[in-house]
């Protein structure tokens, strides 16, 4: 019971709270801009809240469980300074999260910053400590260890669900053709179990969970951890990139883990080696984004069909075995060009569907099935919509 109330806490802290209001507003603008370019939002329901329910909680009692195990804490100082650059950065970076820069500079600020800064409030009658710049009871190496297990995380997250919800955006002509990109912009917030150095929780409150380790007190304390991601795909299948952007995460990971060992035996270059991290996510985004525009391939209009730019889940689509990028050249057996012309020829049929489709990789095929009587808009494929005029 004491460590479910000391948990409860996670949900009194003013970060949370921020990242949710700020997730449901990037979920409504998202379906509001799908309703005005697609007649209806190819995702309906907001997935990002879901997601940052279920996989904030599933990830972050696993690296509750490994935090416990290890007896990672974090000095309270890292923790206040955090949160409010945390809080911060989601309220006034309207398009963007950055969540290795907050660790990153919030660990910097402590180590730099922590034995210096005067105006702090003296905490030893309340029995915890700031832990300045790690020369209390917290190991300053434990940044290292954050830092290499929030790539873990990104890496595990990013390979399961990165491009599993495509929802286009469209973006500016390109020789005179619309074209579309696939943008992720979720986040999660983790609740993170950490040590907290001195026992004022449990003194002011008896239920607090309490350790003493090598005859020093910590209190246990649950905060949140920020883990996102802002990439946009336009010339490749979204899948397939964020697949290779997870990989490239583990390796980091493995590199974060290895500068921590280093740490623990030249702890002076720990400033040197959180830089070098966060330079290598910085420089592996950045490849990523030049490849992707190096490509040949656009999701753009074509005069010789439609483009298919996402299918609607719970469709009839979903049995065609359509891919965003694919070019519908027919429908019932009469070639199509526009959205208006695919719609006209489901007319055709109104309880079946029959498609010639062209793949990405400019393979034919054909495919079909069963339809919603007498409702072809609701087949459930994505299209460019007709321009008026």
């Amino acid at each position: 019971m004491r460590i479910f109330l000391a948990c409860g806490s996670y949900l009194l802290q003013l970060m949370v709270w921020v990242a949710v209001l700020r997730l449901w507003v990037t979920s409504r603008s998202r379906i509001k801009h799908e309703r005005r370019n697609f007649g209806s939002a190819v995702f309906s329901d907001h997935y990002e809240l879901r997601h940052f329910l279920t996989q904030g909680i599933v990830l972050g009692l696993g690296l509750s469980v490994v935090n416990v195990l290890v007896g990672f804490s974090l000095p309270l100082l890292w923790i206040v300074v955090y949160e409010i650059l945390a809080v911060i950065t989601l309220i006034i970076l309207p398009t963007t999260v950055l969540p290795l820069t907050l660790i990153v500079v919030s660990s910097l600020v402590v180590y730099f910053g922590g034995p210096y800064i005067k105006d702090l409030p003296s905490l030893a009658p309340t029995g915890l400590s700031w832990g300045n710049g790690g020369l209390d009871q917290v190991l300053p190496q434990n940044y290292l260890w954050l830092a290499a297990v929030f790539f873990l995380i990104l890496g595990h997250w990013v390979s399961h669900y990165g491009g599993r919800f495509t929802a286009p955006r469209i973006y500016a002509k390109q020789r005179g053709k619309r074209i579309a990109g696939y943008p992720w912009r979720e986040f999660l917030v983790l609740p993170m179990v950490t040590l907290v150095p001195g026992d004022w929780f449990a003194s002011h409150w008896a239920f607090w969970p309490l350790l003493t380790i090598h005859g020093h007190s910590f209190a246990i304390l649950v905060i949140p951890l920020l883990v996102g991601l802002r990439f946009t795909v336009f010339r490749q299948v979204p899948q397939a990139v964020y697949q290779t952007l997870a990989k490239k995460m583990v390796w980091l990971a493995v590199v974060g883990m290895a500068f921590f060992g280093w740490s623990i035996y030249r702890g002076q270059d720990l400033p040197i080696l959180l830089v070098l991290l966060l330079v290598g996510y910085a420089i592996i985004l950045w490849r990523a984004k030049r490849y992707d525009e190096h490509q040949q391939f656009w999701y753009s209009q074509v005069d010789d069909g439609v483009r298919v730019l996402a299918i609607r889940p719970r469709t009839p689509a979903v049995k065609l075995d359509l891919a965003a990028g694919d070019i519908i050249l027919e429908c019932n057996h009469r070639p199509v060009d526009s959205e208006t012309s695919f719609y006209e020829a489901l007319l055709i049929n109104p309880t079946y569907c029959h498609l010639k489709v062209r793949n990405m990789a400019g393979q034919l095929k054909v495919t079909e099935t069963a339809i919603y009587s007498g409702a072809p808009h609701e087949i459930g494929i994505v299209l460019f919509r007709d321009q008026e005029g």
